[in-house]
């Protein structure tokens, strides 16, 4: 018995082990599979790249991707469902674990969630478009033009996320705009494009200007379109800044007056594009600095009036990012005790809201230069006055120098700290402390102009003139100095009322060692009194044709009445590659008139 027993016991281990070892064996069949590919195909997706492509070749699926490929074992993958009309790809894998390919498609109409015209209110030429986009990837926003490609407005906008509002600008009023939305990776290649349609109505402006093209050469144009400060019906009206294309279309516009925070918006030189794409003005109806954006929305302001400072022309961006700004203040004195206006110029810091340095042109130029104009010369602000002697209008740097222009006295140059470097101004009724700075006049020809009577401004020389009422002075790259010769009170006389004036563009050498200033050109006498502006106005560089912006921008006799001209010239030989009349119900057509592209660069 004992042996018996001995014998069952060990064959019941036996049994015991092999149920143990089957069962074993069992549980690790059981094991889940491994999916090795789902990593590498994740990370794929993570860095927003599309799948073009999968085809099972033999054991291996090959998934074709747009910048790579990747080879994945059959064995790993249950199913392959690609939906081409919603640009996805479902992957099933044999754990039934499944993971979703953004993938190239057919028709992109999905993508568009929501279109909403005119989201702040106060520029029915702008809209916002909702997206939904298959994986990371930019919209190009294409605007279509009524005539054909001239009239396209095409930008690459900037945000890279799946969900992403898209801006559209340059809309037409009282059109039916065809938009078309491309969908590309990073790099702005193209992946696909869907159509909508955005219904615009008419623009709600009484008396809006007359617009007129007299001339659109489009392949030796400066591409972009034309803001145009307009300032209403009237300087004391809500300004209403717009942009024109070359076809005379108007393709943006803010209406300001039903806006709380800008219903008074008086912007003297118009809106100026930052660094960061918003835009900046002066708005001296409350004696701020505001800034905007594209849709018209206030995003800061600064109270000069707070600050012991009145607003009148200018505010630029510097290159540290303060803004430069002319301005009156509260305090500020002759001699004789009586208030002085348009002589203080500001550095403003817009992140702490502090002025960082003023400038007193009264402890540069001489309060006391004054010299009656004719009879004929209306009053206030074309009267020079002892209050308003100097009459500042404009602000710019000039490498780690600055460059003004003041309406009453010339333009002039001073550093950091306050110290007049040179002025360009006829030398008439300057006192001995201010002639070492004067600067002589040397002709186009080269050769110095030695005539009292034209270096004192009482006659001009047929190849030199000085400025006379000048305005935006620019610093062209190779440092000449480009400014709007208004032609106020040429050589003395307000000529206007006998309709032989003229304004112009003109570029100035200024050689500081030597203390000359020589024309190189202008251009702007030729047009007569078709073309003057005794105030206002501007000039631009273009940096992309190396054309020149001359535009006169008030009371210039157009063919349809009063108002301003926008003209483009080839500075090389002259020759106007554009130009657009612009009339008003009053005479000032715009303050300043500059070509830019309608969407700034990182929008």
């Amino acid at each position: 018995m004992k042996g018996l027993f001995s014998k069952h016991i060990k064959l019941s281990g036996i049994i015991l082990c092999l149920i143990v070892l089957i069962t074993a064996c069992s549980k690790k069949e059981a094991l889940p599979l491994e999916i090795k590919s789902k990593q590498p195909l994740q990370q794929i997706i993570d860095n927003g790249t599309l799948l073009n492509s999968v085809d099972k070749q033999g054991d291996i699926y090959v998934f074709r991707f747009e910048t790579e490929s990747l080879n994945v074992p059959a064995g790993e993958i249950k199913e392959v469902l690609p939906n081409r009309e919603q640009w996805k790809t479902l992957i099933v894998f044999n754990d039934n674990s499944q993971i979703t390919i953004p993938s190239k498609g057919d028709n992109l109409s999905f993508i568009v969630e929501n279109i909403e015209l005119n989201p702040s209110g106060y520029n029915p030429l702008a809209a916002k478009v909702q997206v939904n986009l298959p994986t990371y990837g930019r919209v190009k926003v294409t605007v279509q033009g009524k005539n054909g490609v001239a009239g396209n407005i095409v930008h690459l906008c900037q945000a890279q996320t799946p969900r992403q509002v898209v801006p559209i600008l340059g809309l037409y009023p009282d059109y039916n705009n065809k938009v078309i939305l491309t969908f590309t990776d990073k790099e702005g290649n193209e992946r696909g494009s869907t159509e909508i349609n955005i219904k615009t109505g008419e623009l709600p402006v009484l008396d809006f200007p007359k617009i007129k093209v007299v001339k659109s050469d489009f392949e030796k144009m400066e591409p972009g379109v034309n803001l145009v400060s307009y300032p209403g019906m009237s300087e004391l009206d809500t300004s209403i800044p717009y942009m024109v294309d070359a076809e005379g279309n108007v393709r943006w516009i803010l209406l300001l007056k039903s806006s709380p925070d800008l219903k008074t918006f008086s912007g003297q030189i118009g809106l100026q594009r930052t660094k960061k794409g918003t835009f900046i003005s002066g708005d001296q109806s409350v004696h701020r600095i505001v800034e905007i954006d594209m849709f018209g929305n206030l995003l800061k302001q600064w109270d000069l009036f707070k600050m012991g400072y009145t607003f009148h022309h200018e505010v630029k961006e510097a290159k540290n990012g303060n803004f430069l700004v002319t301005v009156s203040k509260s305090s500020a004195r002759l001699s004789d005790g009586k208030p002085r206006v348009n002589d203080i110029i500001i550095e403003l810091d817009p992140v702490n809201s502090a002025v960082v340095k003023e400038w007193d042109l009264s402890n540069m130029l001489d309060t006391a230069r004054y010299l009656r104009p004719d009879a004929n010369t209306p009053q206030e602000p074309f009267t020079q006055s002892p209050t308003n002697w100097a009459h500042n209008n404009s602000i710019n740097e000039l490498g780690n120098n600055y460059l003004a222009t003041v309406r009453f006295q010339g333009v002039m140059s001073f550093t950091g700290n306050g110290t007049l470097r040179w002025i360009i101004s006829p030398h008439k009724n300057w006192g001995a402390k201010y002639q070492p700075y004067l600067l002589r006049p040397i002709d186009e020809m080269g050769t110095p102009v030695t005539n009292p009577s034209v270096i004192n401004g009482d006659t001009p020389d047929p190849n030199f003139d000085w400025p006379w009422g000048p305005h935006t002075p620019i610093v062209l790259p190779n440092n000449h100095i480009l400014v709007f010769d208004n032609g106020y009170n040429r050589n003395w006389s307000y000529s206007i009322v006998n309709n032989n004036n003229y304004s112009r563009v003109v570029e100035y050498k200024v050689d500081e060692n030597n203390k000359t200033v020589q024309q190189v050109w202008s251009y702007g006498k030729e047009r007569g009194a078709e073309a003057f502006a005794p105030a206002l106005s501007g000039v631009q560089y273009l940096s992309h044709t190396k054309n020149i912006m001359f535009c006169p921008g008030l009371g210039v006799k157009n063919s349809t009445g009063l108002g301003g001209k926008i003209i483009e010239i080839n500075p090389v030989n002259k020759e106007v590659v554009f130009e657009m009349e612009i009339s008003v119900p009053s005479i000032s057509a715009f303050h300043r008139a500059t070509r830019l592209n309608l969407y700034p660069e990182n929008l």
